[in-house]
Formats: structure tokens, sequence, C-alpha cells
């Protein structure tokens, strides 16, 4: 029924009710002493009250079934059954603590006002069994005493059910953080793959673009160059097989270019300024380049952060290759206050930051893209005598 607590099923039900049998116990076991032997003829009503408050306290979940109503009609009974030990014979004060316990229950079974409410029954209750059995004012420090244990029970109760929702609210919030956990590693791996999807399509074009067509052009030049050597044209074939030499350069070099893109296993197994340098002695030491290399060696970088510098590294020196006509480059790594800053320059021809950024040319979006993943700032300087790239990424 709405409004009510789960009891039993979100609490150790044993705890509860072992705290109530020993309350009960202690209520028996002083009857039994103090008066079983005065053969009182009603006695056999007195343990008929003690032991069916004891049936129905042990069963009162299966009684109460999460119903409400039940719940009242379980402890009107209760309260019935005290009332009626108290006030059947004299000095049967101490079956008020009989309230105790159920004052425990009534704040786990029913919402906290009709709880309260079932309090300040209980209260009542015991203050017209202490003045009853004892003339005002000796009744007064029994029933203070008995108020104050019920007060007690029902507000250890309160808390060991704020105590209880709490656990079940945080064991929530864990499966909740576990689940989102989950979709975001998933989510990660998506958009790994995605990532890798991308980065394939990019070389395959790459592919396209320059080397299968320097290929296919080169086959079209050795073909011409078949024609004029069957024709005696020797002078000709001469140009044609240096305009194919040229060509295969140019290929080998873009060839070199692209497999590097591939993310190189150095990177994950000696970092960032190992595989720079191992960029530079397998493609620029091989195209006639001058290195000037400063690489200071950085431990403990993100993963992402590498990839992202080696990604901007690479274009910048396949821009140089490809465009800038340089016979020096200058590429320095290194961590200075609280930032890491990569720079590369060259001696090229320069161009316009701003003209390449508008046609798309030269990778510098892709550079931009790369350097607001890692959070870094990119700075582009370019004169007629050259151009620096500059890299700078928070190490905070």
């Amino acid at each position: 029924m709405t409004g009510m607590k789960q009891v039993f099923s979100n609490t150790n039900p044993n705890v509860l009710l072992l705290v109530s049998l020993a309350m009960w116990a202690s209520v028996a076991l002083r009857w039994t002493l103090e008066f079983a032997e005065q053969n009182h003829p009603l006695r056999w009503l007195l343990n008929t009250i003690l032991i069916g408050y004891a049936i129905l306290m042990i069963f009162n979940e299966a009684i109460i079934r999460n119903s409400e109503p039940r719940a009242h009609i379980y402890l009107g009974i209760q309260t019935a059954l005290i009332i009626g030990g108290m006030l059947l014979y004299y000095e049967l004060d101490f079956f008020a603590i009989l309230f105790m316990p159920l004052g425990g229950q009534a704040m786990f079974i029913l919402p906290r006002r009709k709880a309260i409410t079932w309090i300040g029954i209980f209260s009542v209750a015991i203050v017209i069994g202490q003045l009853t059995q004892f003339e005002f004012p000796n009744g007064l420090p029994f029933t203070f005493l008995y108020l104050a244990g019920l007060f007690f029970v029902a507000s250890f109760s309160t808390t060991m059910l704020r105590i209880n929702e709490a656990r079940i609210q945080s064991d929530r919030f864990l499966d909740e953080l576990q689940k989102a956990h989950g979709q975001l590693q998933e989510y990660a791996g998506q958009a790994e793959e995605l990532a890798t999807a991308k980065e394939r399509n990019r070389l395959a074009r790459e592919l396209h673009d320059s080397v299968a067509q320097t290929l296919y052009g080169l086959t079209l030049q050795a073909e011409a160059a078949a024609r004029k050597l069957k024709a005696g044209q020797t002078d000709e074939v001469s140009e044609y097989l240096q305009e194919i030499r040229e060509s295969a350069q140019r290929t080998l070099q873009e060839t070199r270019l692209l497999i590097f893109e591939l993310r190189p296993p150095i990177l994950e197994q000696e970092g960032l300024a190992a595989a720079l340098l191992a960029r530079l002695e397998s493609v620029e030491s091989r195209s006639g380049l001058k290195a000037q290399i400063q690489l200071q060696e950085l431990k403990h970088l993100p993963a992402g952060v590498e990839v992202g510098l080696l990604g901007i590294a690479n274009e910048a020196l396949n821009n140089i290759l490809k465009h800038a006509h340089a016979s020096e480059i200058k590429v320095s790594l290194k961590k200075e206050i609280k930032k890491i800053v990569l720079e590369i320059q060259d001696n090229g021809v320069g161009f316009d930051p701003a003209s390449v950024e508008t046609r798309g040319g030269m990778g510098l979006n892709g550079m931009k893209e790369r350097a607001e993943q890692i959070n870094g700032d990119l700075q582009i300087q370019s004169k007629a005598n050259g151009t620096t790239i500059r890299v700078e990424v928070s190490n905070e």
C-alpha cells in the first residue's frame, strides 16, 4: 500500500526481534518470579496475554504483509493486551516495558507522522497505567522511566531507519555509477572505433589522392617512354626517365609519411620524445633535411596528450616536406613552468596562415582540432624566411 514502509526486507529483522524478545522476557520473568506463587485466580489470563503478545510480535511480518491497515490493527491489539495486563492486577506497572518494542516497530512499519501518533498513544497509555497503579504523585517516577525508554527506542529505531535508507540510497547510487561507468566505457570504445575508422578513411584518401595517382602517372610515363624508345627517340626517353625518377622519389617520401602516421608502437613503449626522434630519423633524415633536435624526455604524460602532440608534429613535418622547400628544421620538446611546449621551425618559403586556413589546406584544421582535443594552444607564425609552429599544453 502507498506510504507503507518495507520494514524487514530492508533491515535486519533478527536484531529488532531479539531486542523485543529480551524486553518481553524481562517482563515475563518478573511476573513469574514475583507473582506466580500468589496463586492469583487470573494468572492464566496474564500468561495468555504475555504469550499472545509474544506470538503476535514474532509473526508480525506475516500478519502485517506490507499493509498499513493491518499494521494499525496489529499495534491496536498489542496496545490492548499491554493495557489489560497493567490494569488486571496490582503492581503490574512493569508491563509498560512492552510498549518499547512497539514504539520501535511503529517507526519502522508506518509513515513518520502516523508512527509518531502511535508513540503518543503509547505514552498516554503508560501515563494512565502508571497513575492507576500508583496514585499521584507516586506513579510519576515510573511514568518518566517508561516514557524515557519508549522515546529512546523510538528515536533509536528512527536513526536505524535513516541509516538503512542512506545505505539503500548509496547502493542505488553505486549501481547507477557502475552502470554509467559501463556506458562511458562503451561510449569510449565506440569513440575510439570511430576515430580509428576516421583515421583509416583519411589515410585511404591520402593513398588515393597522392600515392595511387602518382603510381598511375608513373605507369603512363613508363608506357610513353617505351613508345619513344621503340621509335628510337632516345633523347625524349631520357627526359621521361628523369621525370619517372623524380615522381618515384616523391611517392617514396609520401609513402613513408603515411606509414609513419600510423601510430608507432614506440609511442606506447618509449614515449613522445622517442617517437619524434624515430620520425625524424626515418623520414626527414632520408629526405636530405638538416635537423636540430632538442627533445626532453617527458614521463607520465597522458596517452591522449602524447597522441595529439605527435599528430600535430607529423602534420607540421609533412607540410615542411611537401610545401616549404626547406633545407633545415628545428624540433624541440620541453617542459616549462606548468606546461609542455612542442615547437617546430623551418627555413622554408613560408605561407599566409589566414588564406591557407580559409582554403582548408596544409592540414591546419586538423592540427587545430588535435590541439583542442588536448586543451592545447596552437600558434602559427610564418614569414618569407620560414615558419614556426608552437603548441602549449597545460601540465597541471
